[in-house]
């Protein structure tokens, strides 16, 4: 009887909030939910890349989920949504050998004499992570979760590595930390690039018109594409002040740069509601995307992608980290929503 009451008690804990106030932690067998009770609710699922699965905002008082698709994993045709992870490529890789507009050929790269295949966006996304520790205090609401090298893994990507993700809900923000930790064991710097791709429902409040939705980010070049390979061009690029997503390409990656501002992206609705992403990397590449845009608002999403990339970069080496044994790389992101209609509108702030 002793015994059925503490497992009892023991599933119950697993269910109920680990902090029932201001901030909630929750985990079940497929998601963790972090909630701050005034503003935010961020959704996890570890076995699916530990993307991000659902993304609820408080507006007008009530909640807005605002993830394309969010936790549905229903099988579609076309882009599936949610926000995973890009690692250790963004986009796709073409060997010198291989066309970029070769639809059919996968893609792949070479490291000292041996070709390996690399999914595009590389493979943490596919991946299930563990998950080391959720828990919810009164200055807010936390998981941590990890992943690591596998023979699965170095067959595409011959290191050894760490990576953690460490997802944080407090004071009305969605912060999340990225690490990279390369293995002592490594005989070489690692090189990869990383990204995120957040897909946002189109338009972020029921009954406004989506082509209104504005974009605003402090970017001051575009690099050239010849499909899905850079060029090496630059042209000039302006979306500060803020352009109407009707002025944007559709289903067309727009790969940004030139960011000397602050690195931050802001979707505006046109009832008002205003979603900010800022990143900040603890190193960057010289020549190096910083958000990839892509999407269609007439089709009910877009995507701002936060990037430290480029896309074709463990072929051409540009908008690459090498990360030397035994060290770390650290990326931080941070996702804000406000109501413009209910406080004055402020200056995105450069971090």
């Amino acid at each position: 009887m002793k015994l059925t009451l503490a497992l009892l008690t023991l599933a119950a804990s697993i269910s109920a909030p680990l902090h029932a106030q201001r901030y909630e932690a929750t985990q079940t067998a497929e998601r963790i939910t972090l909630t701050d009770n005034e503003s935010i609710r961020a959704v996890i699922s570890p076995a699916v890349g530990a993307e991000l699965c659902g993304l609820e905002i408080k507006f007008r008082g009530s909640w807005r989920e605002i993830l394309y698709r969010a936790c549905d994993y229903t099988p579609i045709q076309g882009w599936t949504g949610r926000a995973p992870w890009l690692w250790p490529a963004t986009g796709r890789n073409f060997p010198a050998n291989v066309k970029p507009n070769e639809a059919a050929v996968g893609s792949s790269w070479d490291y000292q004499g041996k070709r390996y295949p690399m999914p595009i966006h590389g493979f943490a996304r596919d991946l299930p992570w563990k998950v080391a520790s959720v828990n919810a205090t009164a200055s807010g609401a936390r998981a941590v979760l990890t992943l690591a090298d596998s023979p699965k893994t170095r067959a595409m990507y011959p290191f050894g590595w760490q990576l953690t993700l460490e997802y944080l809900i407090a004071h009305g923000e969605l912060s999340i930390e990225f690490r990279v930790r390369a293995s002592a064991q490594n005989t070489a710097p690692m090189p990869f690039s990383t990204g995120n791709h957040i897909t946002f429902r189109m338009p972020l409040v029921e009954g406004s018109d989506p082509l209104k939705t504005t974009l605003q980010s402090p970017s001051s070049i575009e690099y050239v594409k010849n499909g899905s390979a850079p060029t090496g061009e630059k042209r000039p690029v302006a979306y500060d002040p803020a352009l109407p997503l009707s002025r944007t390409p559709v289903g067309q990656a727009v790969t940004l740069g030139g960011y000397t501002k602050g690195i931050w992206m802001t979707l505006t609705d046109p009832a008002g509601l205003a979603v900010t992403l800022q990143h900040t990397p603890s190193s960057l590449p010289p020549e190096v995307c910083l958000f990839n845009m892509w999407g269609d608002a007439r089709s009910g999403y877009y995507s701002p992608e936060p990037w430290v990339g480029l896309q074709n970069s463990l072929v051409s080496g540009n908008g690459l980290i090498q990360l030397p044994p035994a060290a770390e790389w650290q990326w931080r992101l941070g996702l804000t929503a406000l109501d413009l209609n209910a406080r004055p509108r402020r200056d995105i702030p450069a971090r």
